[in-house]
């Protein structure tokens, strides 16, 4: 295999988006004078999913689905919400969210150390990425990010690894490994770009796994559950 470049996605694969994604969402609820219920965030997640997966076919920009979600939340509970400024209120709370996948550290410090190249690529909006990578110290071990905010494109898109092969001075995707944990983002774009893949799923429940790759139709090279796993792809 002799894989070299290692293309890292962010949320959930380094930091837990999904720890940070709920107190942010409590917080800006109170600031904005709504009352947090489960059921209230559970419609944001199925509205947002829905949004970003619009995002990853190119049908909008991040741009215009950041600026929905929120408005489209209150319009389900029949009230208007001005988008932006929530958006704007959320993303003030995310971007010191620095929850971390445990060991994380260990596991890209250990990978620098033993001379990999370290690339993040990731969905999302420029500011909240880099604060976080920042706020976390983990932007130390990379490279260079590549954030679909700043390219115009976003996984899992041609355009968008075709970006990240031209800017790594002498790519070669024999010698590239994907790291993720979206099957319909980082493993969909690694397979269509022709590099190797790296499925990054928490879920201990084997079954469960073996059932959402059955629902995707996709057949990443490799899936591991705890970042540590990696070192056994690398030496093997």
């Amino acid at each position: 295999m002799g894989y070299k470049i290692l293309l890292f996605d962010v949320d959930n694969t380094l930091l837990d988006f999904d720890a940070n994604e709920e107190e942010s969402f409590r917080f800006m609820m109170e600031e904005m004078g709504e009352t947090w219920t489960e059921e209230v965030y559970d419609t944001y997640k199925e509205i947002n999913s829905g949004l970003w997966k619009q995002i990853e076919r190119n049908e909008i920009t991040v741009e215009e689905g950041v600026n929905r979600r929120f408005s489209d939340l209150m319009a389900r509970y029949g009230k208007t919400a001005d988008g932006c400024l929530w958006e704007r209120t959320y993303r003030r709370y995310l971007n010191q969210g620095i929850q971390e996948i445990p060991k994380v550290h260990q596991v890209l410090g250990q990978l620098k150390e033993e001379g990999y190249e370290l690339y993040v690529i990731t969905n999302g909006v420029e500011e909240t990425q880099v604060s976080r990578m920042s706020r976390s110290g983990l932007d130390r071990y990379f490279r260079q990010s590549f954030i679909s905010g700043c390219i115009g494109a976003g996984k899992p898109s041609r355009e968008f690894f075709d970006y990240v092969k031209d800017h790594i001075s002498g790519f070669s995707r024999r010698e590239a490994l994907v790291i993720g944990d979206s099957l319909t983002s980082d493993i969909r774009g690694g397979m269509d770009a022709g590099i190797d893949t790296c499925w990054f799923c928490r879920e201990s429940d084997r079954n469960v796994r073996e059932e959402m790759l059955r629902g995707s139709g996709l057949k990443p090279d490799y899936v591991i559950g705890q970042l540590t796993e990696i070192f056994q792809i690398l030496r093997s």
